[in-house]
């Protein structure tokens, strides 16, 4: 069988696990992304590799992918996890009013969830708010999301993938009613060319939509586009990932990153990705509702925010994306816009992305006649262990001074989004995958 050749347009979570699971069943896969590693949604989120319990109380499907994921991900990629378990928590009557959907929904969704004392919950978590009413435990852990799509994109590579980052999807190649490829613009020196593939999976998130309106006039797939702010506090104050005991809504999670306390999130409507504001208002307001679970946030000053922007599946005419589903849907364009070759997936969370890689290529490959299936769930992803032992030979496999390259390692010990990275990141890990 010839090798089919395979597009993935967008590098975040979705779509580097989609080029690994692909890869890894002998496809030929070319991965692009506009941007460098996590410069979009997979950057800007909260770090949560989250157990489903969020979202057992009205989300099971989600609750159910987020549970099996947080497993498989965890025994994949140990390197990029801390597991800080989460701890769910009463703070009035109404909090308590949703403990038996809770239990429920948890049991539904078969996520193991423990009940403690609140004397437990104070003993383990002193920083806590004293009046608390009841607490849980669940699987939660926080995830380092630039270690875990950079492993995921330097592990493709290992299985053939090429990988194009600051690359430019301009338009695509189309005849008749089959899209043949893309052509695409090299962002550091403005160069274009034409990229052909069998099929182009569109897996750009919050871009999905926008891209292939504004290019092939497709209007199939309707998005509620949320973004999501976030405050962090300059101080670490509890172990747990400490979540309110009552369905999602804003400023209900106080997330232990590193050094850092990160309280999330907000949730409002925007019309592109790109091109909108962070309502100052919404940073006291959630600092005002993660001290509510965690009083000593309220006597540190928030040092920095951002806001990322959620790619949900729009059902219907509602447009509340508390509401949305966490879920994620697969659009074959041939059969919903009479066009071949193009595919789109949107919708999911980076906590969910090894189940999504898995379900379009399970499609891919059935549309492509391959019988190769998944082996994500057991393939360990690599990681560079970069030590004194290794330098001077990592050194000279990436053309990187030595100095320089130490230096590198040692600022990537305990951080994770684009935007708290340098330059001096980017030169590494860019060398490591084009190299």
């Amino acid at each position: 069988m010839a090798t089919n050749k395979v597009i993935v347009i967008g590098a975040g979570a979705t779509g580097s696990f989609i080029t690994h699971d692909l890869a890894s069943r002998g496809f030929d896969v070319t991965v692009i992304e506009k941007g460098n590693i996590i410069g979009g949604t997979s950057g800007k989120f909260h770090g949560m590799l989250h157990s489903g319990a969020r979202y057992a109380m009205n989300d099971v499907k989600a609750a159910q992918e987020s549970i099996m994921d947080n497993k498989v991900i965890s025994e994949i990629a140990p390197f990029c996890i801390e597991n800080t378990g989460g701890m769910f928590i009463a703070l009035n009557d109404e909090d308590l009013s949703f403990k038996s959907k809770f239990e429920e929904g948890c049991k539904q969704s078969n996520i193991p969830i423990e009940s403690i004392s609140t004397e437990s919950a104070l003993k383990e978590e002193p920083f806590l708010n004293s009046s608390i009413k009841a607490a849980y435990k669940v699987p939660d852990k926080v995830i380092n999301s630039f270690k875990f799509i950079t492993s995921l994109l330097l592990t493709s590579k290992r299985e053939s993938a090429k990988i194009l980052l600051n690359t430019e999807v301009v338009d695509f190649i189309r005849e008749g009613n089959q899209v043949k490829g893309v052509k695409i613009k090299n962002n550091n020196n403005g160069q274009v060319s034409e990229l052909k593939a069998d099929l182009v999976i569109n897996a750009s998130g919050a871009w999905a939509s926008k891209l292939i309106n504004d290019r092939l006039g497709i209007k199939s797939i309707e998005m509620i586009l949320s973004a999501g702010t976030m405050a962090v506090i300059n101080r670490r104050f509890t172990k747990h990932i400490i979540n309110r005991l009552r369905e999602p809504s804003d400023g209900d999670i106080v997330v232990p990153f590193f050094n850092d306390s990160i309280i999330g999130t907000t949730a409002f409507i925007v019309d592109d990705p790109e091109k909108f504001d962070v309502d100052k208002e919404d940073i006291s307001f959630l600092q005002k509702s993660g001290s509510e679970m965690v009083p000593i946030l309220a006597n540190y000053p928030v040092y920095r925010y951002y806001a990322g922007v959620r790619p949900l599946i729009a059902i219907g005419e509602n447009e509340d994306s508390r509401k949305a589903t966490r879920d994620f849907k697969i659009f074959d364009h041939s059969a919903t816009d009479n066009l071949n070759g193009i595919v789109s997936i949107v919708g999911g969370k980076l906590s969910t992305s090894r189940i999504m890689a898995k379900e379009i290529g399970d499609f891919i490959s059935t549309k492509l006649n391959s019988k190769e299936e998944s082996k994500t769930d057991k393939i360990k992803l690599y990681w560079p262990q970069i030590n004194n032992e290794n330098l001077d030979e990592m050194s000279k496999s990436l053309s990187v001074d030595k100095g320089f390259l130490s230096e590198m390692i040692n600022e990537s010990a305990g951080k994770t989004y684009s935007d708290m990275y340098s330059n001096a990141l980017d030169v590494l890990y860019s060398r490591m995958l084009f190299n």
